[in-house]
């Protein structure tokens, strides 16, 4: 079974590569900061499609269902996060952005630079959320490193795990976006194995006390002597690769969560604390707003809603995120429509929920949603 991963609580240049657009026409293209958030009434029919292209990581190898009838799935790799924020900002600005681009930022941009890129919407977000870069060095503090494959611990890039959609966004206004075919992600690591293994062969016979300015912003822990100059060449290696292309609007979250994880969360329901009926109301109308104002929004919620837990799995929790690309009124429910990125077939599911996978889209009522939801997260 390809792992669920943790939506863990909260490059190129000193500008962001963020397209010019008269002021009237960016105010038009973007919603308001503080709206009022009320859940649709009639839960009406919205469907939305997350841009895709077929390139090399995505062209039929003669498998079924083909890669091209399928999400981007985040393979073996721990970092749905980042496939959840793509998609997201893929809907947003009409281009197919990878996911390994998305994480790369989210690791080791320079949020220093974000008060520079001079787009007035985003420096108004900024001056907004003043504590933004201290939720920056929280949500990179909060991410863990595996042992797979990787017995002394070392932060190399592919080896880190877990991340936040929201300031995974933030950051992306850094440095223009690249489009999944220049990095292809489909299958997690799996296209840029080589070079991630030819990194880590280099690098190991040349470790050295350097300083690299290109991970020197990053948290404490995601550092050392062996990761650095393997982070930096890979952070090297995506701006080689990636055709950046100024974004067209800036990238604006908006997030609200009752718990900072699932195991947060589950921790909630077995202390008697669970969330009030309105805190999880609200997640859903900002799910609402989001989709009746044309934008995809992800939401933080556990794996095993969807597929029952092995009793190996040592992942007691399963914190996932995924997009809500679809809303439908099913007899009296009201039911959802997520992308999954786990790359998980529809036959493994739960019972139930299987007949509604199409795909890796799957169908879940508000009422099996509201069981681990826990975060929402989209785009102004």
């Amino acid at each position: 079974m390809h792992p669920a991963c943790r939506a863990i609580a909260r490059l190129a240049g000193a500008l962001s590569l963020v397209g010019p657009a008269p002021a009237d026409e960016v105010d038009r293209r973007i919603l308001p900061a503080q709206p009022a958030y009320l859940r649709n009434p009639g839960c009406a029919p919205v469907a939305a499609t997350i841009p895709f292209e077929i390139h090399t990581g995505t062209r039929d190898v003669g498998i079924s269902p083909a890669p091209s009838e399928l999400p981007l799935n985040q393979g073996e790799s721990a970092i749905c996060f980042a496939y959840a924020t793509a998609d997201m900002i893929s809907h947003r600005i009409g281009k197919p952005v990878s996911p390994l681009d998305v994480a790369t930022k989210f690791y080791f941009a320079d949020p220093a630079k974000l008060p520079a890129i001079p787009v007035p919407h985003l420096k108004r977000h900024l001056k907004a959320h003043p504590a933004y870069r201290a939720d920056i060095a929280w949500s990179r503090n909060s991410a863990e490193v595996t042992k797979d494959g990787n017995p002394a611990l070392e932060p190399y890039f592919d080896k880190i795990e877990g991340g936040e959609e929201d300031t995974a966004a933030l950051l992306y206004n850094i440095g223009g976006f690249c489009e999944d075919r220049d990095l292809p992600s489909n299958d997690g690591y799996r296209y840029v194995m080589p070079v991630l293994r030819s990194l880590r062969y280099r690098t190991r016979l040349h470790a050295t006390k350097q300083s690299y300015r290109s991970v020197a912003a990053t948290a404490a822990h995601l550092r050392s002597r062996r990761a650095d100059p393997f982070n930096a060449a890979w952070i090297a290696h995506v701006e080689t690769v990636c055709r950046r292309a100024p974004l067209p609007v800036p990238l604006l979250p908006v997030s609200y969560r009752v718990a900072a994880s699932q195991a947060d969360f589950a921790d909630m329901l077995e202390s008697g604390r669970h969330p009030s009926r309105a805190k999880l109301d609200r997640i859903l109308a900002m799910v609402d707003y989001a989709l009746d104002n044309g934008r995809v929004p992800t939401v933080g919620y556990s794996w095993y809603l969807l597929e029952a837990r092995d009793p190996k799995d040592p992942d007691l929790f399963a914190d996932h995120a995924s997009p809500v690309i679809g809303r439908r009124k099913a007899g009296n429910a009201c039911q959802y429509r997520i992308q999954d990125n786990t790359g998980e077939y529809c036959g493994r599911l739960r019972d139930g929920i299987r007949e509604r996978c199409d795909n890796g889209r799957i169908w879940v009522t508000e009422d099996e949603l509201r069981r681990t939801l826990y975060s929402v997260t989209y785009l102004r």
